[in-house]
């Protein structure tokens, strides 16, 4: 929607500074509700344009729109979310476990390579 905007006015003494305040005054009134009203569209589909923006048509669609509503009513349920809580902690704990296990041995092999290095040097020296 827009608003009106009203012409500038040349400011030459103090009431057409008056009147060239009060312009902007509206002005600022009129794209303040505007940027309200905006905000509150954005608001109310931002579920939907953030799906589209992920891939395109799935928000509307039929089946896919039916397994959101599925989902949705599953996010709601506490149950849903403790355990699919529960999955992502294991799932995290097993990767860092993972992780501590592989930087592990790659420090102990550094380390007996290095030992193995200096033998070497000692043997030889």
């Amino acid at each position: 929607m827009q608003y009106p905007t009203y012409k500038k006015i040349k400011v030459k003494d103090l009431d057409t500074l008056e009147l060239e305040i009060a312009r902007l005054k509206l002005q600022s009134k009129s794209m303040e509700i505007e940027l309200l009203e905006r905000g509150a569209y954005l608001k109310s589909n931002f579920k939907g344009m953030a799906i589209n923006s992920v891939v395109p048509g799935v928000a509307n669609s039929g089946v896919l729109g039916i397994l959101g509503k599925v989902g949705k009513a599953a996010w709601n349920s506490g149950t849903a979310k403790s355990t699919l809580t529960n999955i992502l902690i294991t799932a995290a704990e097993f990767i860092a476990v993972r992780f501590g296990v592989k930087l592990a041995n790659k420090v102990s092999q550094k380390k007996k390579k290095k030992k193995t290095a200096k033998a070497n040097v000692d043997s030889e020296g």
